[in-house]
């Protein structure tokens, strides 16, 4: 097979430029789709039609309708140059340019002409139009492009025979992506709407595959995508654009040479693969303090994980990240955040990038900074070490202002008003930082009162015995309302924590564990709620406890783990804390709906074996419903003509009794086959069918396995190319893949159409074709046809096994079965097993 490479340097000795020079100054559009029949050809008619409609003069120099009635109606009042050559797909340059149209319409720019052509393929036509002045609308497919070449083969199975070098396309002045779903395309095919029904072959069946097209269309979309991308870039440099858009998605990861990188980087590349995004990597190296860190071990992490690494001295690194992301014109910012303190505002970094971004996603990971200490329950306050700091400075900055404040009031009405102004002050100061900062707060305002209310002022010693009692009363009730608002605050903390904990056993009390996934959540239920490091369900194996299912970690510093039994045969093993009596009160509903999951699991176990039961019941019901049917009727066939043939009293000829016997002999097959596909059946069933490779002729096993069956009297027509490589199969499996398919086409294809057998092969694949004209089946009832006892249309009569073996069969052989509507009508059988060699 010879493969051509266009290449941007014209090739005829009139026209030698340089490859990368383009001298042309006609425009060239070209239309560019990811498979045949996506429309490339119609959307640039309907262009040259809409040009046409506006005074612009247009030419078709070649268009390949292929005898497509949309495609010949949109040709419409276009006028049309004559081609020259024998198969007339060489364009009349000649005439085109006596002609000087203002656009020339060109299908198929990826062509290569017969050696005999005064131009060896379609660019150099359309080169030669470019250089007279005169625009060219052209199409191309994907598989045509040079860059794609390998992925092409790796995705279809066929080698590309003519590739156009990626700079010519990229040189057009437009260039438009022709796109339509897998799904629409296969309709089109089915219809007859890309290739005539004669035309479709094994190659083109392969080539069409669901999976095939979906990959063409993503490696379409990729290509125009990075083709933008460029453009984009070049516009932007040409006018020192400013533009935040780019075609394809970039995440800039800050990373500082320590252990986390690697959490980073990994989370980064997790995403970018999502994304199909770049990933860079920067450090920024404080400019101000001068020290080195090593990046070796985060330049071995960026290569691995395929990111690039930038560093930048700043000491600004929110604004040096920030920065990069916009120059490299990023979507997504990626930085780590601590939480070594927690109290404090860890976000750090990560708040920084999140205020300087302007239309950035940032993404915050929590980095480990130490290893986690075990919580203990029971023993969290409500009022955090950052709280009660802020509530010593409200003390430490209230109470004085409070008392100057009060320092201008008139001495006879100080006390009355100062001393439940202290006292809102402390309760205040308890309610923000507990009792220790009330307590204190407490003692503050007795020393103040003291010192500026009570006489002598500004001394700390008490002239009057009552002003003493009035002190200790207050000091003593400031005190106790101290215990009292910080108790109100506890319990309140603790109610708070019980409505919780109550959400939590409601939803694990709602669940139906029916399985280990269904009781796993429900011990990371009980773990969130006791913050327990580990809870293991124990099950009772031969007098030992084993492990079935955990939620947790193993802690080493965690207490002594406890047991807690369920039933007989399972128990609860949790450990990480120290349990008190209400803990143990609410682990008990937690056991109790433990118990009532491991009954719904064993009851679900128990129903799915009566299901079991039921179904094979239902097989066994089916298989003696299906035998019966196919048995009956040629057993009384046979019993009918032997009779016939012993009958006594009259004569028959030869003749007659040579028609008796074949038709006993038709039955008898008949019978054989009903046997040997029921054995078959079972040893599928069984997972005992084992092939045996050999290299065999696809046109001696369609002839042996047509020495089998009852053709009906349909007619066949076989295409089978000399030129087929030999199949390395199992000869008897594939022979009654073949037989079984071949009959199934025979019985539901009308008597007056042949059934066509048509065989071909790619880089990858050797294809077999049963083309049928019967009444086809819903595509989404091909997994009914292959199943054990079913056929459509004949409410499940008969055994309806055939297609079930088969499909087990090119199973075993590596290959496999798709069916497909034949274009204007029928079913289309596939059989496909893979090109390979004899080892």
């Amino acid at each position: 097979m010879v493969r051509v490479r266009f290449v941007e340097k014209n090739v005829t000795p009139s026209h030698v430029s340089d490859e990368n020079e383009r001298v042309s100054s006609g425009a060239l559009r070209v239309f560019l789709g990811s498979a045949p029949g996506v429309g490339k050809t119609y959307r640039m008619l309907e262009e040259g039609n809409r040009r046409l409609a506006r005074g612009t003069d247009v030419v078709i120099g070649f268009v390949d309708a292929r005898g497509r009635r949309a495609t010949l109606d949109e040709i419409g009042n276009l006028e049309r140059i004559a081609g020259r050559g024998a198969t007339g797909r060489e364009m009349n340059v000649a005439a085109l340019l006596r002609r000087r149209p203002d656009v020339v319409l060109v299908d198929d720019l990826a062509w290569r002409h017969e050696d005999s052509s005064h131009y060896p393929s379609r660019w150099d036509e359309v080169r030669t139009l470019l250089d007279a002045g005169i625009d060219v609308m052209a199409t191309l497919d994907v598989a045509a492009l040079e860059s794609l070449s390998s992925a092409i083969t790796n995705i279809t199975g066929q080698v590309p025979t003519v590739t156009i070098s990626d700079a010519l396309i990229r040189s057009a002045e437009q260039l438009e992506l022709v796109d339509v779903a897998p799904e629409a395309l296969r309709r089109r095919l089915a219809h007859g709407n890309i290739y005539p029904v004669e035309m479709i072959d094994a190659s083109i069946s392969n080539y069409f595959r669901a999976s095939n097209l979906a990959a063409l269309r993503h490696l379409a979309m990729v290509w125009m995508a990075e083709y933008l991308e460029t453009r984009l870039r070049a516009d932007e440099d040409a006018q020192q654009s400013t533009s935040e858009w780019s075609a394809r998605e970039r995440i800039v990861v800050g990373v500082n040479g320590s252990a986390s990188d690697d959490l980073l980087l990994s989370k980064s590349a997790a995403l970018a693969s999502r994304l199909r995004a770049e990933v860079i990597a920067v450090h920024v190296t404080a400019a101000t303090k001068g020290h080195a860190v090593d990046l070796s071990d985060t330049r071995a992490l960026v290569a691995a994980y395929g990111a690039t690494l930038h560093e930048i001295a700043d000491d600004d690194v929110a604004t040096a990240l920030v920065a990069m992301a916009q120059s490299e014109h990023a979507t997504h910012v990626m930085v780590g955040a601590s939480q070594r303190f927690p109290d404090s505002n860890y976000l750090g970094l990560a708040g920084q990038v999140l205020r300087k971004s302007r239309g950035l996603d940032v993404h915050v990971v929590s980095v480990a900074s130490e290893r986690p200490r075990p919580l203990r329950r029971r023993r969290k306050t409500h009022f955090t070490s950052r709280r009660r700091v802020s509530a010593l400075v409200a003390a430490a900055l209230g109470m004085p202002l409070i008392t100057a404040a009060m320092s201008v009031l008139p001495s006879h009405a100080a006390l009355s008003i100062v001393f439940p102004i202290y006292l809102a002050a402390v309760v205040g100061l308890t309610v923000w930082g507990g009792f220790v900062v009330g307590a204190l707060g407490s003692l503050a305002a007795a020393f103040l009162e003291n010192f500026y209310f009570i006489a002598p002022r500004h001394t700390f010693v008490i002239a009057r015995a009552q002003d003493v009692a009035v002190l200790v009363a207050f000091l003593a009730f400031s005190l106790g309302v101290s215990v009292v608002v910080n108790a109100f605050a506890r319990r309140s903390n603790e109610a708070e924590r019980a409505r919780a904990e109550a959400e939590i056993l409601a939803i694990a009390a709602a669940t139906v564990a029916t399985s280990d996934d269904d009781l796993l959540p429900i011990l990371d239920s009980l773990r969130a709620i006791f913050d327990l490091s580990r809870v293991e369900l124990l099950t009772k194996v031969d007098n030992d406890w084993q492990s079935e299912l955990s939620s947790g970690h193993v802690n080493q510093e965690a207490s002594a783990s406890i047991e807690l039994q369920i039933d007989a045969n399972h128990a609860l093993r949790v450990s990480g804390n120290t349990l008190d009596a209400h803990d143990r009160s609410m682990l008990t509903a937690f056991l109790g709906r433990l118990s009532v999951g491991l009954q719904s699991q064993q009851m679900q176990r128990e129903a799915s074996s009566l299901h079991a039961l039921a179904e094979a019941d239902a097989l066994r019901t089916s298989l003696l419903r299906a035998v019966s049917h196919d048995l009956r009727t040629p057993l009384a066939t046979i019993e009918a003509n032997v009779s016939t043939l012993l009958t006594h009293d009259v004569t028959w000829s030869p003749d007659e009794q040579r028609s008796f016997l074949s038709v006993i002999e038709a039955e008898v097959h008949r019978l054989t086959r009903l046997v040997a596909n029921l054995l078959d059946a079972g040893r599928l069933e069984a997972g005992v069918v084992r092939s045996r490779l050999v290299y065999v002729e696809i046109d001696d096993l369609v002839a042996s396995a047509l020495e089998t069956i009852d053709t009906l009297g349909r007619q066949l027509t076989i295409e089978i190319p000399d030129d087929l490589p030999s199949a390395f199969t199992d000869p008897d499996l594939y022979e009654r893949v073949l037989a079984n398919i071949i009959s199934n086409a025979c019985r539901f294809s009308p008597p007056e159409s042949p059934v066509t057998i048509r065989a071909g092969a790619d880089a990858r694949y050797l294809d077999l074709l049963v083309i049928d004209r019967g009444p086809g089946v819903d595509l989404s009832m091909v997994d009914t046809m292959v199943a054990p006892f079913q056929r459509l249309g004949d409410e499940g009569s008969g055994a309806g096994l055939g297609l079930t073996v088969a499909a087990g069969f090119i199973n075993v052989l590596g290959g496999s079965l798709r069916m497909e509507n034949t274009p204007g009508g029928g079913l289309t059988v596939v059989v496909a097993i893979p090109m390979a060699s004899a080892t």
